[in-house]
């Protein structure tokens, strides 16, 4: 236990302290001592929330639409280009063999129509000539069927299945065990369930869990971030996103003006002065303060009432 003679570390507070918290080495009084173990607790709820969305996530079928899948499709897609490219330019060099065939063909019908007419015309005509331009007329006409009924040498195509390599194992990293009973988070049906005092902690801060029957309560979580500053640590956040849940609870959603000063109070009180809370739909939000290159600075969207919430500390260059 701390001295008497020991104040307490948070800014402004002129009690005492009473003991000393191992986790950040700080000596605090008996109120912000309390008020430091609750801002503990409650962040498990949080946690529970990022891992029943990572369950659902797992439950989710669209998890198999994973980049890997979708470039093995683009990879498919563009073979089935290939193939069709490949077709066209067969069939390309196939007309061309038509054609210039034709062209064979006809010049030869040229001459022997030519050959008949003047026999026709001198009517001296032999049975040698006869025999000679049936069986050209013959030759011609196997010819022109011929071409009708050409025959590829085509040879299947074979795909080597070494184009495409898919991973045997994924690498994964060994949870960290809780070390304490009092930390533990027990589950059950795929969901994280607390003992009776996180529990209540739960439900007092009024973390959601997605409710599945309810398809418009299919978000994740309460929150969603839209800006965090580098000097909003993810403690920080947790900390603040629980004290808004409880002034929420405790005023409802009508005060608006009080749970931003309740906000603004506590901010004040645990990170030092100069704290500003804006609270407004988050249709038509508007920031009414310059904060550009605050490194205190917080915007995110309660989801279930649809309010965007600014924090952020004016700092002095």
């Amino acid at each position: 236990m701390a001295s008497s003679s020991q104040p307490c570390a948070i800014s402004g507070c002129k009690r005492p302290s009473r003991a000393l918290c191992n986790c950040c080495q700080q000596y605090l009084c008996r109120d912000h001592l309390k008020q430091h173990d609750d801002l503990i607790d409650a962040q498990l709820p949080l946690l529970a929330d990022q891992i029943n969305a990572l369950s659902d996530q797992f439950n989710n079928s669209t998890l198999l639409e994973s980049s890997g899948l979708t470039e093995l499709k683009r990879w498919r897609d563009d073979a089935h280009k290939t193939v069709d490219q490949f077709y066209e330019r067969k069939c390309g060099q196939f007309g061309q063999f038509v054609q210039e065939k034709q062209d064979k063909q006809r010049k030869e019908l040229d001459r022997m129509r030519s050959n008949l007419n003047e026999l026709i015309r001198e009517q001296e005509a032999t049975q040698i000539q006869i025999d000679s331009m049936t069986e050209s007329i013959r030759s011609l006409e196997q010819d022109v069927n011929n071409l009708q009924h050409v025959h590829f040498n085509i040879n299947p195509l074979v795909i080597d299945d070494n184009l495409i390599s898919i991973p045997q194992e994924t690498t994964a990293r060994d949870l960290l065990p809780v070390s304490s009973s009092h930390q533990t988070m027990q589950s059950t049906s795929d969901k994280v369930a607390s003992n009776d005092k996180h529990l209540l902690a739960h439900q007092k801060r009024s973390t959601c869990f997605p409710d599945k029957s309810n398809p418009k309560s299919m978000k994740l979580t309460r929150w969603e971030i839209e800006e965090q500053a580098t000097g909003i640590t993810d403690a920080m956040r947790v900390n603040i996103l629980n004290i808004i849940s409880t002034s929420i609870d405790s005023h409802g959603t009508s005060e608006i003006q009080q749970i931003a000063k309740d906000i603004q109070n506590w901010l004040n009180e645990t990170y030092g002065k100069s704290w500003t809370v804006e609270i407004g739909d988050a249709r038509n939000y508007q920031p009414s303060y310059t904060r550009l290159g605050s490194r205190y600075l917080l915007k995110v969207q309660e989801t279930r009432l649809g309010w965007t919430i600014l924090i952020f500390k004016e700092t002095t260059s």
